[in-house]
């Protein structure tokens, strides 16, 4: 009897241990059913602004400057990537279309996204270009600064008549005397960006009157562009801003007509601005028609023209503007200071010599211009207008020209 009731309480507490047992293994199951996951990887959770802003949102991220190219997903110590399925407009910038996210730690393949600067550049750092503090005496008589003066005259005649195959239009003012001659200065000639000048100038004569600002951004478009514009603009992305100074001194430094182009939108109405260019011209009416033969003996009809003339008095203007109010003109001179000279009349002057100038290009009426002001021994305003057969030719008989009044300065000052 004793016996019996030691197996049946074995058996009972066998069960009891089977059945609390299975009861733990069902627990357990439940456990892990539950947290599976939790512990093998991290998930970033996706971070919706309800907002544009461009502070960062994860106290751990370190902030990532506008122009950065954010790298893939890692583990290492670099920035952590910002949640690339939002925009952020007030900086500027964009995502790739992508809107997936790396998983860290999964093993797939992600695909570094890059940001877009669309906000203006800075410019802070760009050099001033400065005019000479004085100018040396003259070392020859005034009767032998005469008779230079007449050889230089009959020189510049001579040289443009034996250039008969070529039109040519010239123009010289000293700014610390009162020569000033042209041959065929009154000549309408299509003198393409050198017209962006005046046009930059009236632009900083509003500014210095109060009634226009210069930190204005304008965003970029590809409709600025066309097949014949001249622009180093082409591979700015649309939406790209610039301030206006910018666009201006673009424009003026690089002959740029997109920037130009936008220039002009910001001035207003252009049948207004155009008449008001039209009352600064003294000898071509800029939107006038103008009837005259070209370089081959076509006749030629058309608005849109300069001179030789006009355009050197531009530049005088320009020089007397700078020379008043010098923080005010100070963009467009830095603007000229920094153009491209090896062509044209900078190419006949020694580079050591200061040359501040625009040029112009027409391959339709193979017409090449360059008005410009030389600071060396003396201050003095050089134009030439030409149309010849090649830009080659025009360009070299520019030259030529602004060789003879830099002999003629030079002599002076021996």
């Amino acid at each position: 009897m004793f016996i019996r009731i030691i197996v049946a309480g074995a058996v009972i507490l066998i069960l009891s241990f089977a059945i609390f047992f299975k009861y733990i293994l069902s627990m357990k199951k439940d456990i892990d059913s539950e947290f599976t996951g939790t512990s093998a990887t991290t998930v970033r959770p996706t971070t919706e602004n309800t907002e544009p802003s461009s502070d960062v949102t994860d106290p751990s991220e370190t902030p990532i400057s506008d122009t950065e190219t954010i790298p893939p997903t890692s583990e290492t110590d670099t920035p952590s990537e910002p949640d690339n399925t939002s925009e952020t407009e007030d900086t500027g910038t964009t995502t790739a279309p992508d809107g997936s996210e790396g998983t860290e730690g999964s093993g797939e393949d992600t695909t570094a996204t890059t940001t877009v600067n669309l906000l203006p550049d800075d410019w802070s750092d760009r050099p001033s270009v400065l005019f000479p503090e004085k100018y040396p005496l003259q070392t020859v008589t005034h009767a032998q600064r005469d008779q230079s003066y007449s050889s230089l005259k009959h020189s510049v005649k001579q040289y443009i008549e034996e250039h008969k195959d070529a039109r040519i239009g010239f123009y010289y003012i000293n700014l610390n005397t009162s020569e000033a001659f042209g041959y065929n200065e009154a000549q309408p000639f299509v003198v393409g960006s050198s017209v962006y000048l005046p046009l930059t100038m009236m632009l900083y004569d509003d500014v210095r009157a109060g009634t226009r600002s210069l930190d204005v951004a304008l965003a970029f478009q590809k409709s600025y562009l066309s097949e014949k514009t001249t622009s180093k603009m082409k591979d700015v992305p649309d939406g790209k801003q610039f301030f206006l100074y910018q666009l201006a001194y673009l424009a003026l430094c690089d002959g740029d007509s997109a920037a130009m182009g936008m220039v002009l939108d910001q001035m207003g109405d252009m049948d207004a601005l155009m008449t008001r260019f039209s009352q600064m011209c003294s000898c071509v009416d800029y939107m006038a028609t103008q009837n005259y033969f070209d370089y081959s003996g076509k006749q030629q009809t058309g608005d849109h023209r300069s001179s030789a003339f006009d355009l050197a008095s531009f530049a005088e203007m320009l020089y007397w503007r700078y020379m008043s109010y010098p923080e005010d003109y100070q963009d467009l001179i830095d603007a000229l200071g920094n153009a491209d000279r090896t062509e044209g009349i900078g190419k006949g002057i020694p580079s050591d010599v200061l040359f501040l100038h625009r040029s112009g290009s027409n391959s339709d009426f193979h017409s090449e211009s360059d008005v410009g002001i030389m600071l060396g021994a003396e201050p003095c305003v050089v134009c030439v207008t030409v149309e010849a057969a090649t830009p080659a030719e025009a360009k070299e008989i520019q030259s030529a020209l602004g060789a003879l009044v830099y002999n003629f300065i030079s002599y002076c000052h021996a």
